[in-house]
C-alpha cells in the first residue's frame, strides 16, 4: 500500500499542474495584459486612504464639480470632492490611451496615419495620411496639444484595430480598480448617446498608474515646446502645451488638460516640492488654472511644504 502510494503522489502532482491552469485560464484572459510574460505587474495594488469631502482651507471658490489632490507616495488624501462622481472627462481620457498603446508598443515603434486618423477635430497635430511616426512623437502630440488625430492613429494600430482597442482600454480600468469608468474612444470626445464616463477618483488611479509605470511620461508632459524635425516618414511638426503652470507653479510637471462641452475643462496636474509628489484630478471646472494653483498650494500645506 505504502508503496502504490509513493508512485501515484508524484503523478498526481504532475496532474495538478496540467489540469489546474485549464479551469483558471478562462477566468484570467480578459485582465491578461502584455506585461505578464515579462513579469511585470499588470493590476493595480495602490489605492488611496479614506478621507472626507473637503469643504473650507482655500483662497478661491471651487467651481470644480469634482476634485481629487494626493499624495500617490502616501496615499495620503489632500483634498477631495464628489470623487466617486460620474462624468465625462475628455481628453484626460488620452491617459488610458497612452497606457494601453505602451503595453502593446515601444516608445520607438513607428505607427501609420490613415485617412481616418487625419480627419479628427478639433485638436490635431495636423497629421498626414501614409505619414509614419513613432510612438513617442504621437504621445507628444496627445500631451502638447491633446492631438486627436494622434489618439486615434494609435488606437489603429493594435492586432484587431480600433475597436480591440478600445476593449482593451476598458480591460485596464477593470484591472485597476476604475469601478465607476466606461471608455467609448480613444480621445474623451463627446458622443451622442453612447456611454462613457469616469470619476475623479478613477482618473487618479489611472494617472498615478501611468506615472509611476511609465515614468518617461514625465519626460514628455513635462516639456512646454518641442519642435519635431521632418524625416523621410513625416513632415516637421511645432507643438507648445496647453499645460500653462508648467511655465507659472514651481514644481508642476505636466500632466494633462482636456475639454468638451459636455466635459468641461478638465485637468491632471502632477507637482514636486519637498521630497513630495502631488497629483490632482479637477473636473467641470470654470477655472481650471486659478484653481489647480490654489488647490496645490492648500496640498503643499496639508503637507507642511513652503
Amino acid at each position: 500500500m505504502i508503496k502504490k502510494l509513493l508512485i501515484t503522489a508524484p503523478f498526481l502532482i504532475l496532474l495538478f499542474f496540467i489540469v489546474y491552469p485549464l479551469f483558471t485560464t478562462h477566468a484570467q484572459e480578459e485582465l491578461i495584459s502584455p506585461w505578464v510574460s515579462g513579469g511585470r505587474e499588470m493590476v493595480n495594488l495602490w489605492f488611496p486612504k479614506q478621507a472626507s469631502d473637503s469643504t473650507t482651507g482655500l483662497s478661491v471658490n471651487i467651481t470644480a464639480q469634482s476634485v481629487y489632490f494626493i499624495d500617490i507616495d502616501s496615499g495620503q488624501v489632500l483634498y477631495q470632492k464628489n470623487i466617486h462622481q460620474r462624468v465625462r472627462i475628455a481628453s484626460l481620457t488620452k491617459i488610458m490611451t497612452i497606457i494601453v498603446a505602451l503595453e502593446n508598443h515601444k516608445f520607438t515603434d513607428q505607427i501609420s496615419v490613415s485617412k481616418y486618423a487625419t480627419q479628427m477635430e478639433p485638436d490635431h497635430m495636423l497629421l498626414q495620411e501614409g505619414e509614419k511616426l513613432s510612438l513617442e512623437e504621437l504621445l507628444d502630440g496627445m500631451f502638447l496639444v491633446s492631438a486627436n488625430d494622434a489618439a486615434e492613429a494609435v488606437a489603429e494600430s493594435v492586432e484587431g484595430g480600433r475597436s480591440r482597442f478600445i476593449q482593451l482600454m476598458n480591460q485596464k480600468a477593470q484591472q485597476l480598480g476604475m469601478a465607476d469608468t466606461i471608455f467609448a474612444n480613444p480621445t474623451g470626445l463627446d458622443e451622442d448617446n453612447i456611454d462613457e464616463y469616469s470619476s475623479a477618483y478613477d482618473v487618479a488611479l489611472m494617472s498615478r498608474y501611468a506615472i509611476t509605470q511609465f515614468p518617461h511620461l514625465l519626460d514628455i508632459s513635462s516639456q512646454y515646446h518641442l519642435y519635431i524635425p521632418p524625416t523621410n516618414t513625416h513632415q516637421d511638426y511645432d507643438l507648445y502645451s496647453g499645460i500653462n503652470l508648467l511655465t507659472t507653479y514651481p514644481g508642476v510637471m505636466g500632466f494633462k488638460t482636456g475639454y468638451t462641452p459636455d466635459a468641461g475643462m478638465t485637468l491632471v496636474t502632477y507637482a514636486q516640492k519637498g521630497g513630495h509628489r502631488v497629483l490632482g484630478v479637477i473636473l467641470n471646472s470654470q477655472d481650471r488654472r486659478n484653481e489647480a494653483r490654489a488647490l496645490l498650494d492648500y496640498s503643499f500645506q496639508q503637507l507642511d511644504v513652503e
